[in-house]
């Protein structure tokens, strides 16, 4: 495994099989070996959690790597998505050049979608130096026929696990049990199949038994369950005192010393743990220091299925006890998981509800509280509203639009019940109203519903002035986001003042950089990108103080400036900044930051000659945005795409795209989103047959655009209308419009805007030529295709990980699965890396690869 090309052993069979003693001693036998690092991961039910899952593994894998505790978005609290967290592991692990052999015992408890998601990557994409060895009770639902298919799965199931006759002898032997003829050890066999746990069972009972041939003898005959005859032989024999405490430890999942004296009663001696293992009652630890234990699975449903008579009634006891020491240690997902076994409703929500109050989990995604959720009557959790309303941030921050909808109507009767029972205090109900509005707008943001959004946002920020600080916050950056849509820009950037002021000092910093984001868009849509540059310039260096260099509030600025960097002609700079982007982007990015990059990494490949490739570009975001219905997202690149079929010559094409979303109309009955792309498409559709309709229909968008201020929009219908006017013409007429974006162009510094019509601005540079009241700039003269970037650049660490994924024969499909990005997005990194590379496809990228040492010859 660690010198070959086998990637996991799979050890499959029942509790009692010995699973995990066979792989301890695998792993004891890896600590001398000079060519791996070993790790374990033992998991259980509560794992079914992906946070803490993903928290217990990089916790795992940082024990043999110590180097991935300087990432900090490995770090357990930072709040970033799942996907960045498995992203950055997996960047960071294509650096580790050892074999590291992660150990997962238990794996079949996996059950929750999101946590088989986790394990599914991990075993498929983690990296050519991790290996696995997984013990479970069934094969896992996910990773494993992948591994089997390419030879690199090596499989043991319950037969392989089973003892043999000689094994049964030779174990009895080692116990130093005393003489048994052959036909005995058979019959063993045969009445235990070889069941190792049952067996070790078996051998405790004969320790402290006088008349070894009669418990035999009574053992082969009897009818009842192995375990449960076994079962009561071996632990029938304790104390009373010591049998009790043992089946109330036996109430947890894992358990400690503390956790024991605290929880099962008076008298508990403190070497109880020790004495346990003294007497091989199948408690196996957890971890290298023995602080950690837990009892064999089999044991411990047995204990918890057959409690001593009297010790029912105290189960709830024990469990809320140790519940209180998790709570008090700071575990608070095992502290409400005792409550929820123990049906101690009430004190699982206090809980639930104070866990919410903590760091983590309010900078975090509140997983956890949409894990307890299903598990806590819905009666109960309605008599702590916090509970409800973090439930609903979570959805939120999932972007699971309809579960979301639903809550909130939900939400809104739960309120309405409480206004006709007039139990509530009304301040108390007020703040229901307030942070029900408020998600309601979280939901309009959602749905990229900035439309209709603005007079809500308005509303909820004249009723609750006095609002909590971060509420307030919200509230003001929604009302920022709106006015972007509605073309308020003065007004917007004033909220996105406010919200940073007010959540400034209220431990808002996510707040903070989502209003320097909203902030920086804003100065986009008025046109004015060297003070969206100078914003979101702020935006990176705030975030990587304030929030650990948060790798989706990165990438957002990242996408802001990739576009400034276009429109300054500064090609290399916005590939760069291109290359900044997070994976995670294509699946929770917001519409506008998704816009920039769809757009600009189109432009970028339009630029270098890559006609079909931009095209292809721009189709696959415009998917993007129909699978995650943001429909501006859709409609925006729909435009983008009809222009540059129109600059390419091809107007049949363009028109067909126009007419299918509605950019041929010349009527609307308002200015929505649909109108101003239609403002700007029919035009160049009319220009060479109609250009006087062109006219027409440019000059409301040329005057809404003045008056707006939206400078660089304003620009682009300017050299439509001096282009319309040449066609007509109107040489004259022309040269003015044509002064006008000339001169709007110098004062905002726009390059791109002209260069991408090079052919109309070379025609109407022609017709403006002797005119002295028309500037003709030096940058606006022909020059060749632009190079972005030199040849010989170093390859990004996600194009060394494309690479190896390349190497070792995944589909374009499965590397995107891998890295957590769109197929559209992996084609740019593609193509970005062949042109470093030099060479035009897969099988190129390799060779050129190989000759440059960056992967080894031959199968990684």
């Amino acid at each position: 495994m660690v010198r070959g090309r086998i990637k996991a052993v799979l050890v499959v069979a029942p509790a009692g099989y010995g699973k995990s003693t066979l792989m301890a001693q695998w792993f004891e036998s890896l600590r001398g070996e000079q060519e791996a690092q070993a790790s374990w991961l033992n998991l259980d039910e509560n794992d079914n959690d992906p946070e803490r899952l993903l928290h217990y593994l990089i916790a795992a894998l940082q024990a043999a790597i110590p180097e991935l505790r300087r990432d900090p978005t490995l770090d357990f609290q930072a709040p970033v998505t799942t996907e960045a967290k498995l992203d950055a592991l997996g960047a960071r692990l294509a650096d580790f050049d050892r074999k590291l052999v992660l150990f997962i015992d238990d794996a079949h408890v996996l059950a929750d979608g999101q946590a088989l998601q986790v394990f599914e990557w991990l075993v498929r994409f983690a990296g050519d130096s991790l290996r696995f060895v997984i013990g479970c009770r069934q094969v896992p639902r996910v990773g494993m026929p992948e591994l089997r298919l390419r030879g690199e799965l090596v499989e043991l199931d319950q037969s392989a696990m089973a003892f043999t006759t000689d094994e049964v002898e030779s174990f009895w032997h080692e116990r130093q049990l005393g003489p048994l003829d052959r036909r005995a050890f058979a019959t063993l066999l045969e009445k235990t199949e070889g069941w190792a746990a049952v067996i070790e069972l078996l051998t405790l009972a004969l320790n402290e038994e006088p008349n070894a041939a009669k418990l035999i003898a009574d053992f082969s005959a009897t009818e009842r369950g192995v375990v449960e005859y076994l079962g009561e032989v071996v632990f029938g024999r304790l104390a009373a005192q010591q049998r009790e405490q043992i089946h109330r430890l036996a109430q947890f999942d894992r358990f400690c010393a503390e956790l024991a004296l605290q929880a099962c009663g008076p008298g508990v001696p403190d070497d109880l743990l020790a004495e346990l293992q003294r007497r091989r009652l199948f408690v196996i630890p957890l971890d290298r220091k023995g602080q950690w234990f837990r009892f064999h699975h089999l044991v411990r449903d047995y204990l918890r299925r057959q409690l001593p008579r009297g010790l029912a009634d105290t189960t709830r006891q024990t469990l809320l006890a140790g519940g209180q020491w998790f709570h008090d240690n700071g575990m608070p997902d095992d502290a409400i998981d005792c409550a929820v076994r123990a049906q101690a409703w009430d004190q699982a929500c206090q809980w639930l509800a104070a866990s919410i109050g903590s760091q983590a989990r309010r900078m975090g995604s509140g997983t956890s509280v949409a894990r307890w959720m299903p598990l806590i009557p819905r009666e109960q959790i309605d008599r702590y509203p916090q509970i409800r309303i973090s439930y609903m941030s979570t959805l939120a921050y999932h972007q699971e639009k309809e579960l979301l909808q639903r809550e909130l109507a939900d939400f809104e009767s739960l309120i309405h019940a409480w206004e006709r029972s007039g139990g509530r205090d009304a301040n108390d109900m007020d703040a229901m109203r307030s942070t029900l509005a408020l998600h309601r707008l979280m939901w309009r943001a959602l749905s990229d519903g900035g439309v209709d959004m603005l007079p809500h946002a308005q509303a909820w920020l004249e009723r609750w002035p006095q609002a909590r600080p971060r509420m307030l916050g919200d509230a003001l950056i929604a009302a920022a986001y709106a006015c972007k849509t509605a073309g308020e820009i003065d007004r917007g950037i004033d909220y996105a003042s406010r919200a940073r002021q007010t959540l400034s000092g209220h431990g808002g910093p996510f707040g903070v950089s989502r209003s320097m984001l909203v902030t920086a868009v804003l100065w986009l849509k008025r046109g004015d990108y060297r003070a969206a540059q100078s914003v979101s310039e702020e935006g990176l260096r705030f975030v990587a103080e304030k929030l650990n260099r948060h790798p989706e509030h990165m990438a957002y600025h990242h996408a802001v400036l990739s576009a400034v960097q276009y429109e300054f002609d500064d090609m290399a700079q916005a590939v760069k900044e291109l290359e900044s982007e997070l994976a995670a982007v294509d699946a929770t990015g917001i519409a506008d930051v998704l816009i920039l990059i769809y757009l600009t990494r189109a432009r970028l490949q339009f630029l270098q000659g890559e006609r079909d490739a931009g095209l292809e570009a721009l189709s696959l975001g415009r998917r993007l945005g129909v699978r995650r219905e943001l429909p501006r997202l859709t409609i925006t690149l729909a435009a983008e795409e009809c222009t540059w079929l129109c600059r390419f010559g091809e107007q049949a094409a363009a028109l067909d795209l126009a007419r299918q979303f509605g950019f041929d109309r010349r009527e609307f009955t308002g200015y929505d989103l649909l109108a101003d792309k239609a403002a700007r498409i029919g035009p160049r559709l009319l220009l060479a047959k109609s250009p006087e309709q062109a006219l027409v229909q440019l000059e409301p968008a040329i005057v809404r655009s003045r008056e707006k201020g939206f400078h660089h929009r304003h620009v682009e219908l300017l050299i439509l209308q001096a282009m319309a006017l040449v066609r007509s013409g109107r040489e004259a007429d022309a040269a003015g419009a044509w002064a006008a974006a000339l001169e709007l162009g110098e004062r905002f510094g726009y390059r791109r805007v002209f260069l991408d019509d090079a052919e109309m601005v070379a025609t109407l540079s022609q017709a403006a030529r002797g005119r002295k009241e028309v500037p003709r700039p030096a940058w606006l003269q022909a020059r060749p295709k632009a190079v972005l970037l030199e040849s010989d650049e170093q390859l990004t660490r996600k194009e060394l990980r494309i690479l190896k994924h390349l190497d070792s024969g995944r589909s374009n499909g499965e590397i995107a699965e891998s890295l957590f990005i769109s197929e559209g997005t992996l084609k740019w990194h593609l193509r970005n890396l062949y042109r470093k590379l030099g060479c035009k496809n897969r099988s190129g990228a390799i060779a050129a690869a190989r000759r440059r040492g960056v992967i080894e010859n031959g199968p990684a």
